[in-house]
Order: C-alpha cells, then structure tokens, then sequence
C-alpha cells in the first residue's frame, strides 16, 4: 500500500479493481503516485501521458481480454468517479475518481451483493 499523505483534495483518488471473484479491492493515493499502481494492482498498468491524460491498461478479471481506457485528467477530477467496463461483458471492472464517491460506489455493490446472497 501506498503511504499515508496529507495532500490537496485535488490529487487524492481511488481505484478499485474487480477481482475473479467480483469483489472490488480498494486502492487511495494521489495523482502522482498512480504510475506506481501496479504494485497494487498486477493486471493494472497506468500512464500519465503529457501530464494531461491517464492512460490506463486492464486485464480484464471477467473475460482475460486486455481493455485500454483514456482519460483527460482534468475531466476525471471534474467528475466524481469514471467506471471502467469490460468491452466484451459491459460489466463494470474499475472505478476511479474521488476518495469518497469510489468508496461509497464499492459500499454500495456490496451492500447489492450482500441483499442477493441473503435471497438465495
């Protein structure tokens, strides 16, 4: 895991990854330290690119495909979270964005999972 750092709300961010199991791992750090998220992440590989993009490269936990994403990062910090699907499912495989909304995006999935597990 990443150290624990007091930085400006404007580059503090999450990812969370789906697993094979469908369970979301959780990751916070800043905007600089997101190139290293593979140390997290295995199947993740992430580019800052001019220092105004995220270059992002998946392996996909669903369909073992690799999916590639491209995000402006001043339109990501302008959003709450962006979710990243899997092109061949339309599944969602990642969440990226602000602490909070990522955290509270993958409470609530389990909280889903949890109501359907309960049913069965």
């Amino acid at each position: 895991s990443f150290p624990t750092r007091r930085s400006s709300d404007l580059t503090n961010i999450a990812m969370a990854l789906k697993n094979p199991n469908g369970e979301y791992k959780i990751c916070e750090l800043t905007i600089f330290e997101i190139e290293n998220i593979k140390t997290v992440f295995p199947s993740l590989n992430v580019e800052l690119h001019k220092g105004t993009e995220i270059l992002i490269k998946v392996k996909c936990s669903l369909c073992e495909e690799f999916h590639f994403y491209h995000y402006n990062i001043n339109e990501l910090f302008k959003r709450n979270m962006v979710i990243g699907g899997c092109e061949q499912l339309a599944l969602p495989i990642f969440l990226i964005g602000k602490n909070q909304k990522v955290i509270e995006k993958v409470n609530e999935y389990r909280e889903t999972i949890e109501k359907i597990h309960a049913m069965i």
